[in-house]
């Protein structure tokens, strides 16, 4: 797989390039606000960073489909596939827009439909599932448009920012995305 393409966006393969770019974009006042909201991982170096890159390609998961979306000729963000089970056809999906001036352009929904369409026919999965905060709307509404369904809510899930907060389950199968 070179790259998966969508209207807007093309989705590629990391490159050690890549991590500095989202090392930066998690420097900034919105991705820690996001972080709290989504529930990230703790802060780590550039070089704590790169070294877990450079381990991921000496070892790489299986389970996992990590990718950059570009648009407009320039890295916007990423989108993932992850928790892939062959066995069942089934993954958790998770994307995200680094910049706020990158957001509401349509990226992210062409950036995850573009990698629907791929997992759905050539991966062969059967489902694609998602966590997102409740007070997300934005998310929420691109997932919606997409033809997830809401199916459940793990009630204070997840501890960030001094509080606790929700985990919304989404679902979608196959037959719905090509419906």
């Amino acid at each position: 797989m070179a790259w998966i393409t969508g209207d807007k966006v093309r989705l590629r393969a990391w490159e050690r390039d890549d991590i500095r770019l989202r090392w930066e974009a998690d420097q900034t006042d919105d991705a820690t606000e996001v972080s709290l909201r989504d529930w990230h991982e703790p802060p780590r170096s550039l070089d704590q960073r790169l070294q877990e890159f450079d381990a991921a390609l000496a070892e790489p998961d299986a389970a996992v489909v990590a990718l950059i979306i570009e648009a407009e000729g320039r890295v916007v963000g990423d989108i993932n596939l992850f928790e892939i089970d062959q066995r069942n056809r089934r993954s958790a999906i998770g994307l995200s827009i680094w910049s706020p001036a990158d957001r509401n352009k349509g990226y992210g929904t062409d950036a995850m439909r573009a990698l629907l369409r791929w997992a759905f026919s050539e991966l062969n999965l059967h489902r694609i599932e998602l966590s997102v905060d409740p007070a997300n709307a934005p998310a929420i509404h691109v997932y919606e448009k997409l033809g997830f369904r809401r199916e459940g809510c793990r009630r204070e899930a997840h501890f960030a920012g001094g509080r606790y907060i929700d985990d919304l389950q989404m679902g979608l199968l196959r037959d719905e995305f090509n419906a």
